[in-house]
């Protein structure tokens, strides 16, 4: 008992403890209903998450709106940077510092209600057509290594908040798309459309969203620390479930 007491004021001590160094750029997308950027304020289930993980954590931050590959790309690169919400595939476990899940989410291919043309069994038969994707995106990824091929049956979007209404007007020969239900309805809302006029083809077990916050390798150990602490005390005290809670009656 007196080792866990022990153990506990350590834990206790760094938590209070003040944490010095510049401001953390907090990068992400607009991703609803995870992440949202509504007239310059970031709102949404994800975004509440990291506010309050922050707020407990006693850190400086800013969170920013960036396309998916730019923030990205800055994640992986500078110093005093986090960035969510990020798929933790196996390719990328060693390039971040990753702080906790999120969310978690299945992941499927859809496509247009209407095309009745289109039967799916298997990853390969997708092949024979084209698959829109964001950037940089785990799902962009997967494709790759799975033998697709940019500008032959894979079509790289900037941001995803075009690409139901890519997938609607067949532009450039969109076929498919990757996406989670969550996602979809909400893109769909956004475009002025419904999500009853798409169609789940084929599930992706092996390619989970397990939406997560993650810092970059130059972001110092303590702060990471301090992150890592925070998020779990929020899932430990109800807080998360509060939160969870709040935005699922918000999607009925």
């Amino acid at each position: 008992m007196r080792k866990i007491r022990i153990c506990s004021s350590i834990t206790l001590l760094l938590m209070l403890a003040p944490v010095s160094g510049a401001e953390i750029r907090v990068l992400t997308e607009h991703l609803p209903p995870f992440q949202i950027d509504s007239a310059g304020a970031a709102t949404g289930f994800a975004t509440d998450v990291v506010r309050q993980t922050f707020k407990d954590a006693g850190i400086s931050y800013q969170i920013e709106f960036q396309s998916w590959s730019r923030a990205y790309q800055l994640a992986l690169r500078d110093p005093n940077t986090c960035i969510f919400s990020i798929s933790k595939s196996k390719e990328r476990q060693a390039l971040f510092q990753w702080i906790g899940e999120l969310s978690y989410n299945t992941t499927a291919i859809y496509g247009l209600t209407s095309r009745t043309d289109i039967v799916l069994k298997s990853l390969e038969q997708a092949k024979s057509y084209v698959i829109a994707v964001t950037r940089d995106d785990v799902t962009h990824h997967y494709l790759l290594q799975h033998g697709f091929e940019e500008g032959k049956n894979l079509y790289v979007l900037e941001n995803v908040s075009s690409m139901l209404n890519v997938l609607t007007s067949r532009r450039q020969g969109i076929d498919l798309v990757i996406i989670n239900e969550t996602i979809l309805k909400y893109r769909a809302i956004e475009s002025g459309l419904t999500p009853a006029e798409f169609r789940k083809l084929l599930v992706l077990p092996d390619l989970p969203l397990d939406f997560h916050l993650a810092c970059s390798l130059k972001t110092p150990a303590a702060i990471v620390a301090r992150l890592r602490s925070s998020l779990q005390g929020i899932k430990t005290d109800g807080r998360f479930d509060k939160i969870v809670t709040g935005w699922s009656e918000r999607l009925h």
